[in-house]
Protein backbone atom coordinates (compact mmCIF):
# COMPACT_ATOMS: atom_id res chain seq x y z
CA UNK A 1 0.00 0.00 0.00
CA UNK A 2 1.69 3.10 -1.12
CA UNK A 3 1.75 6.04 1.38
CA UNK A 4 -0.92 8.99 0.62
CA UNK A 5 0.88 12.16 -0.35
CA UNK A 6 0.21 13.70 2.69
CA UNK A 7 2.47 10.75 4.47
CA UNK A 8 4.85 10.74 1.65
CA UNK A 9 6.52 13.99 3.01
CA UNK A 10 6.92 12.80 6.36
CA UNK A 11 8.62 9.81 5.21
CA UNK A 12 10.85 11.41 3.03
CA UNK A 13 12.08 13.51 6.08
CA UNK A 14 12.55 10.58 8.44
CA UNK A 15 14.54 8.74 5.87
CA UNK A 16 16.80 11.98 5.72
CA UNK A 17 17.63 11.46 9.81
CA UNK A 18 18.32 8.15 8.84
CA UNK A 19 22.19 7.25 9.71
CA UNK A 20 21.94 5.20 6.68
CA UNK A 21 21.16 7.98 4.49
CA UNK A 22 22.82 10.57 6.40
CA UNK A 23 26.47 8.42 5.79
CA UNK A 24 25.52 7.92 2.13
CA UNK A 25 25.22 11.72 1.49
CA UNK A 26 27.57 12.52 3.65
CA UNK A 27 29.81 10.04 0.92
CA UNK A 28 28.69 11.58 -1.69
CA UNK A 29 29.50 15.30 -0.63
CA UNK A 30 33.08 14.09 0.24
CA UNK A 31 33.44 12.05 -3.60
CA UNK A 32 31.93 14.90 -5.18
CA UNK A 33 34.30 17.49 -2.95
CA UNK A 34 37.32 15.72 -3.73
CA UNK A 35 36.64 15.74 -7.45
CA UNK A 36 35.30 19.75 -7.86
CA UNK A 37 38.68 20.18 -5.59
CA UNK A 38 41.20 18.04 -8.14
CA UNK A 39 40.22 19.79 -11.15
CA UNK A 40 42.24 22.62 -10.00
CA UNK A 41 45.02 20.34 -9.81
CA UNK A 42 48.04 20.40 -12.34
CA UNK A 43 47.41 17.48 -14.99
CA UNK A 44 49.27 14.38 -13.70
CA UNK A 45 48.19 15.56 -10.58
CA UNK A 46 44.71 15.68 -10.28
CA UNK A 47 44.97 11.63 -12.16
CA UNK A 48 44.36 9.72 -8.77
CA UNK A 49 42.00 11.63 -7.49
CA UNK A 50 39.70 11.82 -10.41
CA UNK A 51 39.96 7.90 -11.08
CA UNK A 52 38.76 7.70 -7.57
CA UNK A 53 36.08 10.92 -6.78
CA UNK A 54 33.90 10.23 -10.39
CA UNK A 55 33.35 6.43 -9.89
CA UNK A 56 33.20 7.38 -6.61
CA UNK A 57 30.59 9.84 -7.35
CA UNK A 58 28.64 8.37 -9.09
CA UNK A 59 28.60 5.23 -6.66
CA UNK A 60 27.28 7.30 -3.61
CA UNK A 61 24.70 9.18 -5.71
CA UNK A 62 23.01 5.56 -6.55
CA UNK A 63 23.40 4.55 -2.61
CA UNK A 64 21.43 7.75 -1.35
CA UNK A 65 18.60 7.16 -3.76
CA UNK A 66 18.75 3.31 -2.86
CA UNK A 67 18.90 4.25 0.96
CA UNK A 68 16.59 6.73 1.04
CA UNK A 69 13.80 4.82 -0.90
CA UNK A 70 14.34 1.69 1.37
CA UNK A 71 13.80 4.10 4.90
CA UNK A 72 10.73 6.04 2.92
CA UNK A 73 9.14 2.78 2.13
CA UNK A 74 10.03 0.98 5.35
CA UNK A 75 6.97 1.37 7.82
CA UNK A 76 8.61 0.77 11.17
CA UNK A 77 11.30 -1.43 12.16
CA UNK A 78 11.28 -3.05 15.15
CA UNK A 79 13.68 -2.31 18.34
CA UNK A 80 15.65 -5.32 17.53
CA UNK A 81 15.98 -3.95 13.84
CA UNK A 82 16.72 -0.73 15.11
CA UNK A 83 19.46 -1.48 17.81
CA UNK A 84 21.08 -4.02 14.78
CA UNK A 85 21.39 -1.38 12.46
CA UNK A 86 22.86 1.46 15.28
CA UNK A 87 25.37 -1.32 15.70
CA UNK A 88 26.80 -1.63 12.18
CA UNK A 89 26.63 2.23 12.07
CA UNK A 90 28.90 2.27 15.16
CA UNK A 91 30.95 -0.36 13.56
CA UNK A 92 31.07 1.55 10.08
CA UNK A 93 32.27 4.71 11.74
CA UNK A 94 34.97 3.16 14.16
CA UNK A 95 36.32 1.76 11.09
CA UNK A 96 36.36 4.09 8.84
CA UNK A 97 37.77 6.80 11.62
CA UNK A 98 40.69 3.75 11.72
CA UNK A 99 41.18 3.90 8.17
CA UNK A 100 41.38 7.73 7.74
CA UNK A 101 43.97 7.79 10.82
CA UNK A 102 45.55 3.99 9.61
CA UNK A 103 46.26 5.92 5.81
CA UNK A 104 47.20 9.23 7.17
CA UNK A 105 49.64 8.01 9.67
CA UNK A 106 51.29 4.97 7.52
CA UNK A 107 50.11 5.76 4.33
CA UNK A 108 48.27 3.79 1.69
CA UNK A 109 50.95 1.01 0.60
CA UNK A 110 51.31 0.31 4.07
CA UNK A 111 47.96 0.80 5.69
CA UNK A 112 45.64 -0.18 3.94
CA UNK A 113 46.31 -4.15 3.61
CA UNK A 114 46.80 -4.18 7.38
CA UNK A 115 43.42 -2.45 7.80
CA UNK A 116 41.93 -4.50 5.94
CA UNK A 117 43.45 -7.85 7.13
CA UNK A 118 42.29 -6.56 10.63
CA UNK A 119 38.75 -5.43 9.52
CA UNK A 120 37.97 -8.94 7.68
CA UNK A 121 39.32 -10.67 10.37
CA UNK A 122 38.11 -9.01 13.62
CA UNK A 123 35.68 -6.63 12.34
CA UNK A 124 33.90 -9.75 9.94
CA UNK A 125 34.74 -12.49 11.47
CA UNK A 126 36.10 -14.06 8.27
CA UNK A 127 38.64 -16.50 7.51
CA UNK A 128 43.02 -15.80 7.75
CA UNK A 129 42.84 -16.72 4.33
CA UNK A 130 39.76 -14.92 3.34
CA UNK A 131 41.23 -11.93 5.10
CA UNK A 132 45.01 -12.56 3.84
CA UNK A 133 43.31 -12.37 0.19
CA UNK A 134 42.24 -9.36 0.78
CA UNK A 135 45.36 -7.85 2.45
CA UNK A 136 47.01 -9.19 -0.26
CA UNK A 137 44.69 -7.81 -3.33
CA UNK A 138 44.48 -4.70 -1.78
CA UNK A 139 48.71 -4.47 -1.69
CA UNK A 140 49.06 -5.28 -4.95
CA UNK A 141 45.84 -3.38 -6.02
CA UNK A 142 48.10 0.08 -4.51
CA UNK A 143 51.90 -1.01 -4.76
CA UNK A 144 51.63 -3.04 -8.38
CA UNK A 145 48.93 -1.35 -10.11
CA UNK A 146 49.60 2.73 -9.31
CA UNK A 147 53.25 2.73 -7.92
CA UNK A 148 54.80 0.37 -10.18
CA UNK A 149 52.09 0.35 -13.31
CA UNK A 150 51.31 3.88 -13.31
CA UNK A 151 54.17 5.80 -11.42
CA UNK A 152 51.84 7.43 -9.43
CA UNK A 153 53.28 7.94 -6.01
CA UNK A 154 50.82 7.15 -3.38
CA UNK A 155 50.69 9.39 0.17
CA UNK A 156 53.80 7.54 2.44
CA UNK A 157 51.94 8.85 5.57
CA UNK A 158 53.39 11.75 8.00
CA UNK A 159 54.56 8.91 10.67
CA UNK A 160 56.63 7.09 7.82
CA UNK A 161 58.02 10.51 6.29
CA UNK A 162 59.32 10.96 10.10
CA UNK A 163 60.51 7.73 10.08
CA UNK A 164 62.56 8.42 6.99
CA UNK A 165 63.62 11.60 7.88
Amino acid sequence: MQPSPNQAAPARIEALRSGRVTTALVMLAIFVTMSIMALGFPERARLMPLLVGMPGSLLALILVFVEWRAQSQEAASSDVQFREAHRNEKQMFFWMMLFFVGILGFGFVYAAPLLVLAMLRFGKKESLAVAAGGAIGTWAVLYGLFELTFQIPLFDGHVVEWLRG
